[in-house]
């Protein structure tokens, strides 16, 4: 990646005791056909091997320090970060291939401040993709039905992220909720029907069962900030501690979806996207 473009692309990856995958993660950022970004790990201080596998990779930006979560990581790459559009990825998920020029192209219209594209969900192993269609996001939207954040496939404008404050890392688990829901009060983000990114699912990511507890109670808090009914997070809650059990998590509510069941299932939680 070198050169110049229209816009700079600044990708910001938070990380932390993912060796098996930012490798994957890395590789998606430099293999992108765009000649001018940059890549930013803000690492947690990870133990595993992950700093070993950063140095392989002269191109980076780095750091590895001790961080109070992912939204401190992120606000850290932010301040590093010297592009015009910025997208967040995580560790253990990565950007399709040759995506960036389509993102660009995108903000070439002055009034996009965001955007958000479709989404993949992957198995641990890779063995099975399952392709998704992200759901139109608005504030309304995003206040009746909290599962609709993508964050893996959306890109922001620098200067809107500015303007919105960056990510609150008083918040743990719903930090990209958060800043969905102050962002689409001030512009909606265009839909981008293309896939952009892929999510992977596997047993130590940050969404497992042990954490939802925590979520809800982040999610009530933002959606009681908001004015919104505070049942609302209570359905959210119970609806992933069912799929956490049966072991599915995302990957079966991407399932349903294909197979058409899904917007029968969201029909009663919802309007929504």
């Amino acid at each position: 990646m070198s050169g110049k473009g229209k816009y700079k692309v600044s990708i910001i990856t938070p990380s932390y005791n993912q060796a098996a995958y930012i490798e994957q993660t890395i590789e998606s950022v430099q293999a992108q056909d765009y000649p001018d970004a940059e890549h930013i790990i803000v690492d947690g201080g990870s133990s595993d091997g992950t700093v070993e596998i950063l140095r392989r990779y002269g191109h980076l930006i780095w750091i590895s320090e001790k961080d109070r979560g992912q939204a401190d990581a992120l606000n850290k790459g932010l301040a590093l970060a010297t592009g015009d559009i910025v997208g967040w990825i995580n560790s253990d998920d990565y950007y399709e291939k040759h995506v960036f020029k389509t993102v660009v192209d995108y903000f070439s219209d002055p009034s996009t401040m965001w955007i958000v594209g479709n989404l993949s969900y992957v198995e641990g192993d890779g063995a099975r993709v399952l392709p998704d269609k992200s759901p139109e996001v608005t504030y309304e939207r995003l206040l009746r039905n909290p599962d609709v954040v993508r964050q893996q496939p959306t890109f922001f404008r620098r200067s809107f992220l500015d303007r919105a404050g960056g990510w609150d890392p008083e918040f743990f688990m719903v930090m990209d909720f958060d800043l969905w829901v102050r962002l689409a009060k001030l512009s909606p983000p265009k839909m981008v029907d293309r896939n952009l990114a892929y999510f992977r699912l596997h047993s130590n990511q940050k969404s497992s069962f042990g954490n939802l507890r925590r979520q809800t109670r982040e999610l009530r808090s933002i959606l009681e900030r908001e004015g919104a009914p505070w049942g609302i997070a209570t359905g959210f809650r119970l609806k992933k501690e069912w799929y956490a059990l049966k072991g599915y998590g995302k990957l079966l509510l991407a399932s349903l979806h294909l197979l058409g069941i899904v917007q029968h299932c969201r029909s009663r939680t919802r309007p929504s996207g």
